[in-house]
């Protein structure tokens, strides 16, 4: 088919899908507002609100500036509503949406926590009862991202492009120096790798990592935890930070190159994965020597999209951030972690994006909702809107 003629296609059912949405939306929001949040006018297509309901910690609120997240929502016919997740859930409903960031919770449920368990479970009782509710995101597809080694072997098993991979990683579970060798050997991860904590949430500990550069250091491992190769990458980490249909890469600072000589003379780097990537980092481990300046690779963006689209895929998660470096020597993209509702520093216009996904996502379930003859326009990973930022950039446009 000529690019006209898929034109024509796509044009025609957009117009098609646009109708058939709008009367599901009509009808779904008459449906909504009887159950008491408010009266929807029979022209309408939204409730005069909905509510987004949320449980966010109060560190990331004032970090986010939570009130021009209001703001933004009382602007585009939102009610945002504080949930305590302590109280009764019913009785703080209806609600259309529910927003949080509840990883440290589930994290505490899953150690044995009594109080975690009993929230997490009241939450997933009334989401279940709720099946029309938007949730973002998934508690199920959020936990996915709780284990280290279980979310890189999702990676793994997703990653559909040849120049994108995960680094080679293992689970150590030994204490034994000998069996730790002989497991990585057996892997192929060579020296110096990054041990991480087997947990990716739940305490500050989860970011305490280190660099190994040799076997008589393996006793620094601190159990549990996952052996991933370090990656040659220039010093250059790049953050892509998803909001639904949009992305916005950063460019941050990251550990320079290491070689066999590095591996000789160098004990154990300990370092928090935090601190070590903050835009205005500087630590001697990521100065690059003038060898080294020439092998930067220049980003491609759209393999970044494909890793997006990838991720997507695999985790089914709104909001998420990927960690990827470019291997020196081959050019490859790495994916070296995934986050759950990651800082979104240098992110612009989070709110507005973060809007825009919540009403793609009512729309969705309108149609869900009346299925029968209706098509929805694009699907999520069709369309990703995006951007690029470095710290260099930044710096020259504020100035």
């Amino acid at each position: 088919m000529r690019a006209a003629d898929r034109l024509a296609v796509e044009t025609r059912e957009e117009r098609e899908g646009t109708r058939a949405a709008s009367s599901a939306e009509c009808r779904f929001a008459r449906d909504r507002c009887q159950r008491g949040v408010a009266d929807a006018s029979e022209a309408g297509i939204m409730c005069d609100k909905y509510v987004i309901g949320y449980w966010v910690p109060e560190r990331k609120r004032q970090k986010f500036n939570w009130t021009d997240f209001e703001h933004i929502c009382e602007s585009e016919g939102f009610r945002l509503k504080m949930i305590d997740v302590n109280l009764n859930l019913e009785k703080q409903g209806p609600l259309h949406v529910f927003l949080h960031k509840l990883t440290d919770m589930q994290s505490h449920a899953e150690s044995g926590d009594k109080n975690a368990e009993d929230i997490v479970s009241r939450l997933q009782e009334y989401i279940a009862k709720h099946s029309d509710l938007i949730v973002i995101d998934p508690l199920d597809n959020i936990r996915n991202l709780s284990n280290r080694y279980k979310s890189y072997e999702f990676i793994q098993e997703g990653i559909r492009f040849k120049d994108i991979f995960t680094p080679n990683f293992i689970e150590i579970k030994s204490k034994n120096v000998h069996e730790i060798a002989s497991m990585l050997k057996k892997r192929g991860i060579k020296y110096p790798f990054v041990c991480k904590p087997l947990i990716a949430y739940g305490s500050s500990d989860a970011h305490k990592m280190m660099i190994i550069f040799n076997e008589r250091d393996l006793k620094d491992c601190q159990l549990p935890c996952v052996a991933q190769d370090f990656i040659n990458h220039n010093a250059i980490l790049y953050k892509v930070f998803v909001v639904g249909d949009h992305f916005h890469v950063v460019e941050r600072p990251s550990f320079k190159n290491f070689y066999q000589e590095d591996c000789n003379s160098l004990n154990t780097i300990f370092f928090n994965s935090h601190d070590i990537s903050k835009s205005w980092s500087r630590s001697k481990w990521s100065i690059l020597s003038e060898e080294d300046i020439p092998l930067t690779v220049k980003p491609n963006f759209q393999i970044f999209e494909r890793i997006v689209k990838n991720i997507q895929e695999i985790f089914r998660l709104v909001l998420v951030g990927i960690d990827v470096v470019i291997e020196n020597h081959t050019g490859k993209y790495a994916i070296i972690d995934v986050n759950v509702f990651p800082g979104y520093d240098g992110y612009p216009n989070f709110f507005q994006h973060l809007i825009d996904s919540i009403k793609k996502l009512l729309e969705r379930e309108a149609c869900r909702q009346n299925s029968k003859g209706c098509t929805l326009k694009k699907c999520q990973s069709d369309d990703l809107d995006s951007g690029f930022e470095s710290d260099e950039k930044r710096k020259c446009s504020t100035n």
